[in-house]
């Protein structure tokens, strides 16, 4: 058996190897070779080496792809992979592009597995199959929910349901959720929030790219400041009436817990500096959705000018 793993889902490319070793292969001797860093004469003298025990070999090669002999050592695998027996699986921690010769020796074995880059609509449709042989039921707007705290990133979602199982449960409802996985998108925009107000652009640049690697929609997060702006200049209209934090929250249909750090923000910041942020957010809302500028260059620019 041989075959290549590859795409820009380098976590669930990975995983499947690793299911698939630990099922099909328990009994072989697994080789693991890190490629990009080993050299490809020792690579190669590794596939070649007869087994000295009657135990079946099973080589996984690690990144063939960024080795730096790569040339070489890719000339020899086809050689070995024409000649040699032994299950050779090979994973790529990147997507290897169909013109190559690497691609093609596979593809024209069909032995190519690829794991693209998944999107919101792929990544619920991915979650919701995940979630089948739970010993409990997520409903689709808790899984709704559960995904986007989870950045729509495979790994930290399975993360998340290792923390879930842990209460056993016969269903996931909202209490629950909030008990155990932490709205860390809401936190990061909170905390992007911060940063404009006190004009931190270092702080400010480094957090909206964090928000942007998680691939998070630059609607939603100018969505989301919108939001976060409105309630803290409802909050800062509140303090200056001598408001006290339990009727805040009630007020605002917050948790109590949500209103002590948002205060302690706006305190520090003017209320015509959140007007004006907010007046400034509405004209660029206008000029996105007139297709007059792109949301994320919008987004960027948001965050300079203020």
């Amino acid at each position: 058996m041989q075959k290549l793993y590859h795409g820009k889902n380098k976590y669930l490319s990975l995983r499947s190897i690793h299911e698939l070793l630990n099922t099909e292969f328990l009994n072989h001797e697994i080789i693991t070779i890190d490629a990009d860093s080993t050299k490809a004469e020792k690579i190669i003298d590794t596939l070649y080496s007869p087994s000295l025990f009657s135990t079946s070999k099973t080589y996984f090669l690690k990144r063939v792809y960024k080795n730096k002999e790569k040339e070489i050592l890719i000339k020899n695998l086809f050689e070995i992979l024409d000649n040699n027996s032994s299950t050779i699986l090979i994973w790529e921690d990147q997507k290897i592009r169909s013109n190559t010769n690497y691609f093609k020796f596979f593809k024209n074995q069909n032995s190519v597995e690829e794991f693209p880059e998944l999107n919101k609509r792929s990544f619920l449709t991915w979650a919701k199959k995940e979630i089948e042989e739970l010993p409990f039921t997520i409903p689709q707007d808790i899984l709704n929910t559960l995904s986007q705290r989870s950045n729509y990133e495979p790994e930290r979602f399975n993360n998340n349901i290792e923390k879930l199982k842990l209460l056993e449960t016969d269903t996931i409802d909202t209490k629950k959720l909030d008990q155990t996985v932490a709205d860390t998108l809401e936190t990061d925009i909170w905390k992007l929030m911060d940063y404009i107000n006190i004009s931190d652009h270092t702080g400010i640049n480094n957090t909206l790219e964090k928000l942007l690697e998680y691939k998070t929609d630059p609607h939603y997060i100018l969505a989301m400041i919108a939001r976060n702006l409105r309630i803290a200049i409802q909050i800062k209209h509140l303090l200056e009436n001598n408001t006290n934090e339990r009727s805040i929250a009630s007020i605002l249909k917050l948790p109590p817990f949500a209103i002590y750090s948002i205060m302690k923000s706006v305190k520090k910041v003017n209320k015509g500096r959140l007007l004006l942020q907010y007046q400034k957010l509405c004209n660029l809302d206008y000029e996105i959705k007139t297709g007059r500028i792109e949301s994320t260059l919008g987004l960027s620019l948001f965050t300079l000018i203020l």
